[in-house]
């Protein structure tokens, strides 16, 4: 975690159940009420960047949504939106 930023997005999954501990940004992460002291002392048994693109329109398109639908999108390609999340395992 020291080798990252406040404003990178995270994915925290746990490798042996695939559940997803923790989905956004570095800066709020101690603030998440899903995550124990003992989770952040885990060693990290993979790390990943994980481009996540999908449809600026996804809702009325019914489409998947994005880990963080309420976020505004970070670039558009004109009717695409890219995120780039670091998935941590532990």
């Amino acid at each position: 975690m020291g080798l990252l930023k406040n404003s990178d997005l995270l994915r925290i999954i746990r490798k042996e159940t695939g559940e997803q501990l923790y989905i956004g940004f570095l800066g709020v992460l101690r603030l998440h009420k899903g995550i124990e002291e003992t989770d952040l002392d885990c060693v990290v048994k993979q790390f990943r960047a994980v481009p996540e693109i999908r449809h600026k329109e996804w809702q009325e398109k019914r489409l998947l949504p994005p880990l963080l639908p309420e976020q505004t999108p970070m670039y558009s390609f004109s009717d695409l939106q890219m995120e780039l999340f670091y998935e941590i395992y532990i």
